[in-house]
């Protein structure tokens, strides 16, 4: 029932937090959990980041409960500060045994609309419809040209092959079996 020693105005927003909430599972199959055994982890440390985990190495992840492995704090003077320390310490976790969402995060962070701050509900899904459509191979004429040619050259060694040798007639054709 005491008073504060301050009022709400003498309350300012100083810096920016991030987080990511780390989990054995895997990112590119749909998020599946990704149970196991971890045969090692190293986890970044530094200022401003902060880990709360209980996961250790020789820790078999079970298929029966939540695959949360650590929440992984950041904190900086402001956002693109905040992002760059997230990047550096997402770069330095790793855990072996199990797969987990890390590279997913670091893909997160290292995505332009993302440090622009361009986020909204519907920012995962653009951001994989981006991230594929920049995996997808680009055609390429040249080599396009060269695989045209080595079926052409395949295929007429075929042809010439059978003509040299006719195969054998199968005996069910002959009906002689």
């Amino acid at each position: 029932g005491e008073r504060l020693p301050f009022a709400q105005e003498d309350i300012r927003w100083h810096g920016h937090a991030l987080e990511c909430r780390i989990y054995a599972e895997d990112p590119d199959n749909q998020f599946f959990p990704s149970p196991g055994k971890i045969t090692r982890i190293y986890r970044p440390v530094g200022p401003g980041i902060r880990i709360d985990s209980g996961a250790y190495a020789g820790w078999t992840v079970p298929m029966e409960y939540d695959p949360l492995l650590a929440k992984m704090a950041v904190w900086a003077e402001d956002r693109p500060a905040a992002v760059s320390r997230m990047l550096r310490a997402l770069e330095e976790y790793s855990v072996g045994g199990i797969k987990t969402n890390v590279s997913f995060f670091r893909d997160i962070f290292a995505d332009e609309c993302f440090q622009a701050g361009e986020l909204h509900t519907g920012f995962i899904d653009e951001f994989f419809a981006r991230r594929d459509a920049a995996r997808l191979p680009v055609a390429d004429s040249e080599a396009e040209a060269a695989a045209a040619l080595v079926a052409l050259l395949h295929t007429n060694k075929r042809q010439s092959n059978r003509t040299a040798a006719s195969p054998p007639v199968s005996k069910w054709k002959l009906g002689r079996l």
